[in-house]
């Protein structure tokens, strides 16, 4: 390595420059200055874009990640799914109109994989987003209020554009749970996007809240501005695939024998 190519190199680690710290990979000595000036720029730019959304990831807190091409858009299974609607959210445009989504469904049937997938597309495009069970929220927002740190705690969820809600209506609410739930509801009611994902229809809500009235004015609130998405469907996928891997084992199995 020439004495300019090391400068060049640490010039460009100390500005967090990957491309122009590896240029040679990147230009061609017969190309005009300006072209290989643009690819590496390019290259630069590819590189900024996938560390941002990498950021972004590890700030949401998914569990895994989830895409739309991994989503099985079947009729079959999901008769009731809007397909057409499911690839238009995936623009994002209802995170600017400050709009919900709801997916309602039984166990197994995709809603926390489609959430995830839509997260996913909405951090591609430069919104923040986080991922919270419905449990989880709860807990943390119990343990905020204990520390007297409630609005501290709000005031940094709500900055995100798209709050994932998953497995609202899996568990039953005391009191103080549901009055929780309702603050984060009322907090980002026509301000910023959340999507939930339930087992319940609005109408069974009561269920796990507890309290009508209660469970009124956060249905109302969420159901303003929502697109529901009906998940319903004959069978859920967890059980549909532990069946043909159950066939796949019995059949290697015969084969052995």
């Amino acid at each position: 390595m020439t004495e300019f190519q090391a400068a060049i190199s640490k010039a460009a680690n100390e500005l967090y420059l990957t491309a122009f710290s590896q240029y040679e990979l990147h230009i061609d000595p017969q190309r005009p200055f300006e072209e290989n000036l643009l690819c590496l720029l390019n290259e630069q730019l590819q590189i900024t874009k996938a560390n941002r959304i990498k950021r972004r990831l590890r700030y949401a807190g998914f569990p895994q990640l989830k895409t739309l091409d991994q989503f099985e858009m079947s009729k079959k299974r999901l008769p009731y799914l809007n397909f057409d609607e499911v690839r238009d959210l995936a623009g994002c445009r209802f995170i600017e109109e400050k709009a919900d989504i709801v997916a309602v469904g039984p166990a197994g049937h995709g809603k926390t994989h489609l959430s995830l997938a839509i997260g996913y597309e909405a951090i591609k495009q430069g919104y923040t987003v986080r991922f919270k069970r419905a449990s989880e929220l709860v807990n943390e927002m119990n343990e905020a209020k204990s520390d007297k740190h409630l609005t501290d705690y709000m005031r940094v969820l709500n900055r995100c554009k798209l709050l994932i809600i998953d497995e609202v209506g899996y568990l039953n609410y005391d009191e103080k749970a549901s009055s929780l739930f309702f603050q984060i509801v009322g907090a980002r009611y026509e301000s910023a996007s959340t999507f939930y994902t339930t087992n319940l229809e609005f109408s069974k809500w009561k269920q796990f809240i507890g309290d009508e009235i209660l469970a009124s004015a956060i249905v109302d609130r969420i159901a303003h501005h929502a697109v529901i998405l009906n998940m319903n469907g004959p069978k859920g996928w967890r059980l549909d695939h532990a069946r043909s891997n159950s066939k796949k084992q019995n059949a290697g199995s015969g084969q052995k024998q």
